[in-house]
């Protein structure tokens, strides 16, 4: 009786587990989609705004919202997300705009945030019959740059003006420029140094700067080379600086 019974436990659980794959395996081939990887709020313009796609024959439940960079704690931030909660209609587009409130910011140099906006899915008939079921959100994040009005100079001419320093196998860069600056690649003295948006090593911050360890101490003099990614997602063309 007891392997009878592990037997049907088993069968259901591999029922629902096929089913899961099955609904993760549909989602996972870019279900929902924005139609930029970033998004620029230029104070002067009065707002901002990112449109999403879905692909899939099921509707989603959207929300949007705002972070300072930890997307499990909600903080309240001087903008208003509209819609912050919708409905996604099958294969359809929606835009998302982004308000702010007019106070509550630095003037003088720009923020970064993070635009999440996240999809649960609706279930069909089939799915909706499965006792126990995992339903899998999907969550989009961008980079969300407010740019006060009245900000002197350009970003691209500011990821030209970056200074690189050294101590012993540290490289340190720093940016004189009230632009978050986003670097794609870096290379000091032919050492390759990784950067991810996970470790947080990829943007420097307005007056502000960022230090790299290396495997090995760069000679003085030698060639640090780094590309950038402007406004619109595009890498620059290669930098190169001596390391002083």
């Amino acid at each position: 009786r007891n392997c009878i019974l592990l037997d049907f436990k088993m069968k259901k659980f591999l029922l629902t587990t096929l089913v899961t794959t099955a609904l993760w395996s549909g989602m996972s081939h870019a279900a929902l989609t924005l139609n930029a990887d970033r998004l620029i709020y230029n104070e002067k313009d009065g707002d901002a705004s990112v449109t999403i796609h879905s692909n899939e024959d099921r509707a989603y439940l959207i929300q949007s919202w705002l972070d300072t960079g930890n997307s499990a704690v909600k903080k309240e931030l001087p903008f208003v997300v509209t819609p912050p909660l919708f409905r996604l209609s099958p294969k359809s587009d929606n835009v998302i705009r982004v308000v702010y409130m007019g106070q509550g910011l630095p003037a003088d140099r720009e923020t970064l945030l993070w635009l999440d906006v996240k999809g649960v899915p609706g279930l069909n008939d089939e799915e909706s019959k499965v006792e126990n079921r995992m339903v899998l959100a999907i969550n989009n994040r961008i980079k969300f740059f407010f740019r006060p009005a009245g900000l002197k100079g350009d970003p691209g001419e500011a990821v030209k003006a970056l200074k690189w320093s050294r101590s012993g196998s540290t490289a340190t860069v720093n940016n004189n420029s009230p632009f978050n600056l986003v670097l794609s690649k870096i290379v000091i003295d032919k050492e390759s140094v990784p950067v991810s948006v996970v470790d947080n090593n990829t943007v420097i911050p307005p007056f502000g700067s960022k230090s790299y360890h290396l495997k090995h101490a760069p000679a003085s003099g030698s060639t640090v080379e780094w590309d950038a990614i402007n406004d619109f997602g595009v890498t620059s063309k290669t930098i190169s600086q001596r390391l002083d």
